[in-house]
């Protein structure tokens, strides 16, 4: 099927249009896959076809007591999302911080539905994934356990187009996105730092903020991120309140971040790796049972 028009919007403020013929984008989907066991939670391999342009993945989720494969009740029940390669991890990412990429993509996503975005409307140099490029590429879904009696069953479709005659991508960038770490400040007040990854151009920061696992808007009240060179300190964020952040975040993207999740936006992109240190620093403000923070980097490989 040919994709809808807000697919190929992400074409022509870019050039993209130039190099795929948006009308000809189409829709491949996987075979679908179910739990092996009722009410566990499971991880399920897609194997992602590497022989065309990647545009997005549609994924979705819903649960049944079926055995045939019937969807049933669409549910937000993925964990994680792991698309995986022979050179490395091109996305490592929450459930919830998909959805929030979407909502960043301006695009409402319904429950039950997920979305891995190759390309993006503000990061220029960010093109469709040229998947013959890899000679693997798989896609690992874990999800939550659904409940008593019921069975998940996951639905996978690739967005893609066919590769023009000559295509050169020698000088394309993939759009990667990826959290390393969960850290934990436990009960601890003042500032605390995060440490980053030091390789790649940054084009965001997708914080995802908690108390004891419990996503929360409150926990920290200010942000500073710092690079450190030997001519000395770089503030790329001074003491920003999360709650201004939140705030823009839903004026820029017309829709607010789920509780928990706040946007830090770089759109020409920062080399990272021009810091010897590189910090976010966050402030909390009153104690919490146990304070966590995970931040999902956007760069491009």
């Amino acid at each position: 099927m040919v994709m809808s028009r807000m697919e190929t919007e992400l074409f022509a403020s870019k050039g993209l249009a130039e190099i795929v013929r948006p009308e000809n984008l189409r829709s491949r989907k996987l075979k679908r896959q179910s739990s092996g066991t009722v009410a566990a939670a499971e991880t399920m391999t897609f194997e992602i076809p590497t022989d065309r342009l990647i545009h997005a993945i549609v994924i979705s989720i819903g649960e049944s007591t079926d055995t045939s494969g019937v969807q049933g009740a669409l549910a937000d029940d993925i964990l994680s999302l792991d698309l995986n390669s022979n050179i490395g991890h091109l996305k490592e990412i929450t459930g919830g911080m998909s959805k929030q990429i979407a909502i960043i993509n301006k695009q409402n996503l319904s429950t039950g539905f997920y979305k891995l975005f190759f390309t993006d409307p503000v990061i220029k140099r960010a093109m469709p994934l040229p998947s013959w490029l890899f000679s693997s590429l798989d896609l690992d879904i874990t999800d939550n356990a659904p409940a008593a009696s019921n069975y998940h069953h996951i639905q996978v479709s690739v967005v893609e187009s066919e590769v023009p005659s000559g295509l050169d991508v020698s000088d394309w960038r993939i759009l990667c996105e990826r959290y390393l770490r969960w850290k934990k400040y436990g009960t601890d007040t003042g500032w605390m730092d995060f440490d980053h990854e030091r390789a790649y151009r940054i084009y965001g920061y997708l914080y995802t903020c908690d108390d004891d696992g419990s996503l929360s808007d409150t926990e920290y009240d200010m942000l500073t991120l710092l690079g450190i060179k030997k001519d000395g300190e770089h503030r790329l964020v001074d003491e920003q309140y999360f709650s201004h952040i939140k705030e823009m975040n839903t004026v820029a993207y017309q829709q607010a971040l789920a509780t928990g999740f706040f946007y830090m936006e770089f759109p020409n992109g920062y080399d990272s790796g021009q810091y010897s240190t590189l910090l976010s620093k966050v402030n909390i403000h009153t104690a919490a049972t146990n304070a966590g923070l995970r931040v999902l980097e956007r760069y491009l490989m």
